[in-house]
Parts: C-alpha cells; structure tokens; sequence
C-alpha cells in the first residue's frame, strides 16, 4: 500500500505542521530514510531550499535515518531507497516538467509514503489549483483527487484573497476535473490517501 499525503503549502509558517506529519509518517516508519524533492525551484535555489527543510526536518519532525537532497541525475535510484519521497512547494510547472525525464516512476512509490506540497501536491493529484498562475491544471494523476492548494489564504506570493477567490478556485477545478470531489487544503494542513 502506498500512502500519498496531500499539504496545503507554506510549511514552514506551521510548526506544528511538521509535528502532525511525523507523527503520521512515525507510525508508518520509525526512522525513516527521506527523500527531499526540490524540483518545484529554479536549480539555483535547490541547494538552499533544501538546507532550509532539512532545518525544519530536524527542528520539528522528529527522528530520522536519513535526509537526502533529490538529484535529477540520480532521482530514480533515490527514490527506490527512500521510505518517504517528499515533493516541496513551489511551481507546479517546473515540478511538472522536471517530472517529465521519469515516465516510470510510480513504480517506484509503491509502498512508500509521498508528500507533496503545494506545486507537490498539485502534481501528485489528478487535477490541481496554482494561485500563482490563477489557473485549474491536470496534475500527474497518482492520486485520483482534486485539490486546490492553500485554500483560504488571504496573502500569497504578494497576491490578495478573498472568500470569492477561492470559491471561484474551487469551481474551476471541479469544472476542469470534470465534476470530481474537491479537497480543499488550507496552508499548514494535510490529506492522507492510501492507495
């Protein structure tokens, strides 16, 4: 069974966020080997968001075997050892395009735990919501699921919100998901699906 866990975004900002997802994944795992997916920045910035989750990581989530930084040459590999893969937020269309080079690697999920965030989450369901693009997209359909992504926030990316906002959000993914169940992930909570 593969477990996949759906995050709203802007980790960070909730430290009890992490708190709730180790509980979660310690029961799973107890010492689990963690993947780190950086792909959603610009490769110049992989380096110092990962150094920045792996603080996070270590500050709040709890005991770990390992805590690796994902490498496009060597990703597949990487994740085939890892007990948990976990994608970061950032943009759904680099994530998406980066993801492209592996066509085979939802074999490499099965049974593992995968998190995405934000742009991770997006690309983990099926269909997904970018606030910073303002737009409903298909996501890469590992979880049979539509999501919309920091769902109620009144601030993103130096953008504004409001209530209209989302549900108008909400609306357009369901239309481009052809009428599926909505789940609305608020920043600093999570979903989990197994599959």
């Amino acid at each position: 069974m593969t477990t996949y866990i759906l995050a709203g975004g802007c980790d960070g900002d909730y430290p009890e966020f992490m708190t709730q997802l180790g509980r979660v994944i310690h029961s799973k795992a107890a010492t689990p080997k963690i993947l780190s997916c950086e792909f959603a920045v610009e490769d110049a910035q992989i380096k110092a968001k990962f150094l920045k989750h792996k603080v996070m990581f270590e500050e709040r989530f709890g005991e770990f075997a390992s805590f690796e930084m994902a490498s496009k040459d060597a990703f597949v590999e990487q994740a085939r050892s890892a007990d948990v893969i976990y994608f970061h937020g950032g943009s759904t269309d680099l994530l998406m395009e980066a993801m492209k080079a592996y066509p085979g690697i939802k074999a490499e999920f099965e049974g593992k735990i995968i998190v995405g965030a934000s742009a991770g989450a997006n690309y983990l369901s099926s269909y997904g919501f970018s606030p910073s693009i303002d737009k409903a997209r298909k996501g890469g359909g590992f979880v049979d699921a539509a999501v919309v992504v920091h769902y109620g926030s009144l601030g993103f990316e130096n953008m504004t919100f409001n209530s209209r906002y989302w549900q108008q959000a909400v609306e357009a993914v369901r239309e481009e998901s052809g009428g599926k169940e909505v789940i609305l992930l608020a920043e600093g909570t999570f979903a989990v699906i197994e599959r």
